[in-house]
């Protein structure tokens, strides 16, 4: 074999190798029951903010600034109370459409490491817009 043929084959074979070890970083979104099975696991949430039945988001800056807590429901309409330990909630939080959380679940709650939230009304106005120019 040719010097420049064994290079492309390790070439080829250190693409395979980065990879195959930046597969373990792929994650899915799961569903609460799903995660309710995989406790201690990291994982991510998609859910909406549930406001049902009197549930509302505990949050007061005086008694501690760093915990917020509220409840969400997922599409298939499992429900869970989530604890996130990093300040105040993100701003426009009640409005937002659905929310992708990265955390662990534990026995009692979903400890929320990262919130995101997707707020309708930015893509609403965009849609009215494009809808008003087009005609």
């Amino acid at each position: 074999m040719k010097t420049s043929h064994i290079l492309i084959l390790i070439v080829i074979a250190v693409a395979i190798g980065i990879l195959i070890s930046s597969m373990g970083d792929l994650s899915t979104y799961d569903t609460i029951d799903s995660a309710k099975a995989k406790p201690g696991k990291f994982l991510h949430l998609i859910a909406k903010l549930d406001t049902a039945n009197g549930k509302e988001i505990e949050y007061d800056a005086l008694k501690n600034p760093n915990y917020l807590s509220f409840h969400v429901v997922d599409s298939l309409g499992g429900s869970t109370k989530v604890v996130y330990m990093k300040g105040k909630p993100p701003t426009d939080m009640e409005r937002s459409e659905r929310m992708v959380l990265k955390g662990k679940m534990t026995d009692s709650a979903f400890l929320c490491d990262d919130i995101l939230i997707k707020c309708p009304s930015k893509y609403k106005d965009e849609k009215a817009k494009i809808s008003t120019v087009a005609k």
